[in-house]
């Protein structure tokens, strides 16, 4: 199934990216129930270098203001609907895109700030931090000639689903917020779907959600680049009474 229920107005994303379903609602809400429980990856709001479509990796460039107010919005967008979900945490990557991407959800739900998680933090791209796309092609003839140095897909995978696990094993049968980087959602998601989500068919935009189920040994992909109208009828089809 590959369209997430109706279409969205994303008014904040002037190209709101096609929305990929893994599992339906209930499909969803049996997994739930079998004892896993729900994680929201969140990509942090946008920034000048997103604009620029400059590699951000671990250099910590702030929201700007469009990342502001996507944050704002989806942090109302998440709190309006925690009567269904419930988070019982918000876990951010150390850097400030994420982490004030991640305040503003937590202010939204709960009393304290987020969990500063270094695990969730963005890709290491080594030297290619800071360069556009054309600049990458001109010093590098083709990613395999990339700098030894730069973390890989599967590495980044590997560490986005052990974070998932200990966020797990830290909030057990609550739903939990990890506030990331396009970076390793991509990586993660690649990896959990065989490269259904998170490749150059799909990536994950500013500040749209991406659904797993997770519990102590696995994680199970349920949707990717939810927005606004996309988020709050999955989430309504998971919890409907």
């Amino acid at each position: 199934m590959n369209n997430c229920l109706h279409s969205n107005h994303g008014h904040h994303h002037a190209h709101t990216p096609k929305p990929i379903c893994f599992c339906t609602p209930s499909q969803a809400r049996t997994l739930l129930s079998e004892g896993r429980s729900l994680l929201l990856f969140v990509r942090h709001g946008l920034t000048d270098w997103n604009v620029a479509m400059r590699l951000q990796g671990r250099t910590d460039v702030p929201l700007n203001e469009d990342g502001h107010s996507q944050a704002v919005a989806l942090a109302k967008l998440i709190s309006d609907l925690n009567e269904d979900l419930k988070i019982a945490e918000v876990f951010s990557s150390p850097l400030s895109r994420a982490e004030k991407t991640a305040e503003y959800i937590s202010d939204a739900l709960l009393s304290r700030p987020p969990v500063i998680t270094n695990a969730l933090i963005e890709r290491d791209y080594s030297v290619l931090e800071g360069l556009t796309m054309a600049e990458r092609r001109q010093k590098y003839s083709a990613p395999a000639s990339y700098p030894t140095d730069v973390e890989s897909v599967t590495a980044a995978a590997m560490r986005m689903k052990r974070s998932a696990l200990e966020i797990y094993g830290q909030t057990q049968n609550s739903t939990a917020v990890a506030v990331t980087h396009g970076g390793v959602i991509n990586a993660l998601f690649s990896y959990l779907t065989r490269g259904r989500a998170g490749t150059s068919k799909s990536l994950s935009a500013n500040c749209s959600i991406a659904l797993a189920a997770s519990c102590e040994t696995d994680i199970i992909p349920l949707a990717f680049n939810l927005f606004e109208d996309n988020f709050t009828s999955y989430i309504k089809g998971i919890y409907k009474s």
